[in-house]
């Protein structure tokens, strides 16, 4: 299994290399293009008998090739305060990772993280929320290079958009994006342990496959490595959450992790 950590910048050039030997040359075409289809990855019922709910189920929507040619699916995990439609296209309207790799022969499966968005969360069974405020989305992510305060914000100069007012709120690109946001499961050891049963579950189900994690989902990937090594032959992390040792300032500044990367040991291995 091979395991990589990305910035964004040199992702493109990564991805053409890593996955180009992942082809199935010869594969043959659905007899109906384009194809999509929804379902739900673990989960199971818990609470008060006779009010049982099932938890920690995930949702999972697969995009499948008209011609198939590579040999491994991509399964595409979203960072915090997103859902897999982060996936799908870009605040300004153009086309998403998902589309990218489907045209290119891939099947993709995308997830909402469990009791995040189409993922039900269960007031008594989940635990607390948390979000992100519109001035925090703008300082971290849209207009860094004005109200950045670590040294290389002001490199951050790519959101789309033009004007004054790009990447704050008011402008139509970041209200796009910021509508996007959703709250999330305040603790990250709780998400961690929900994406390592759901994902593995998941993976049962649909076989080896490459699993692609952004941000705040860094951790899941080596996870999901741990507790099923002969499914995940690859680790794609894109801008990951707290590489190797200490937590961001997002996520807990200056919090030593004695893990790595995940928040607590992986107890899921299996031969």
């Amino acid at each position: 299994m091979h395991r990589i950590v990305f910035s964004r910048a040199a992702l493109g050039l990564a991805l053409t290399g890593f996955l180009a030997g992942c082809a199935a040359p010869g594969a043959a075409p659905s007899a109906t293009g384009p194809q999509r289809e929804v379902f739900y990855a673990g989960g199971a019922y818990a609470g008060p008998a006779g009010k049982e709910v099932m938890q920690g189920a995930m949702y999972v929507e697969r995009l499948r090739p008209a011609v198939k040619t590579q040999k491994y699916p991509l399964v595409l995990f979203h960072g915090a305060a997103q859902t897999s439609t982060n996936w799908l296209t870009t605040p300004d309207g153009r086309k998403g990772w998902a589309q990218h790799f489907v045209e290119r022969g891939y099947e993709v499966y995308l997830v909402d993280q469990p009791a995040r968005g189409r993922s039900a969360w269960h007031p008594g069974l989940d635990g607390e929320l948390r979000n992100f405020p519109a001035p925090t989305i703008e300082m971290l992510f849209t207009a860094s290079a004005e109200l950045g305060r670590w040294p290389q914000a002001k490199q951050h100069t790519q959101w789309p958009g033009e004007g004054p007012g790009r990447g704050r709120r008011g402008d139509p690109v970041f209200d796009q994006f910021y509508a996007s946001q959703v709250e999330y499961l305040a603790s990250n050891a709780e998400t961690q342990k929900r994406v390592q049963a759901a994902g593995s579950a998941l993976l049962d189900r649909i076989g080896p496959a490459i699993v692609l994690t952004h941000s705040q989902a860094g951790p899941f990937g080596w996870l999901l490595a741990d507790a099923r090594p002969q499914l995940v032959k690859g680790v794609l992390a894109v801008e990951p959450n707290a590489p190797p040792i200490q937590a961001s300032p997002v996520f807990g500044a200056g919090k030593q992790l004695a893990w790595g990367p995940p928040t607590f040991p992986s107890p899921m291995r299996r031969p």
